[in-house]
């Protein structure tokens, strides 16, 4: 639960990038992927997006959406802060980065589940 709404029902209707350095990953870790605002962006609104409590948060306010974005053809961790309590649908981008084989193979498990039906 987030303020009461189940995670994965957190209203995401926008969502916007007021630290644009934050995902420039290089900077704090070399030969890390910087990622541009548009796709950190995309990803986080992605549809079917998966949606979880940031446990690295230290206010227990960010999430981590793992979402798709077709601008770099890759599945991106998106950690977001809202910009209400409780979420109203506006969120905030803190960082975003690559995701891990882990969460790109919970992401597509859907799809290998309905190819086997």
């Amino acid at each position: 639960m987030y303020d009461g709404i189940p995670v994965p029902e957190l209203p995401i209707h926008e969502v916007d990038v007021p630290e644009p350095l934050h995902l420039r990953r290089s900077l704090r870790y070399p030969g890390a992927l910087d990622i541009e605002p548009e796709a950190a962006i995309e990803a986080a609104m992605d549809p079917r997006a998966l949606i979880a409590k940031d446990p690295k948060s230290r206010t227990g306010e960010a999430v981590r959406v793992v979402g798709y974005s077709a601008t770099v053809n890759k599945l991106l961790v998106v950690v977001m802060l809202p910009d209400e309590h409780p979420p109203d649908g506006l969120w905030h981008v803190a960082t975003a980065w690559p995701a891990e084989r882990r969460l790109r193979d919970a992401y597509w498990a859907e799809d290998r589940e309905e190819e086997s039906r």
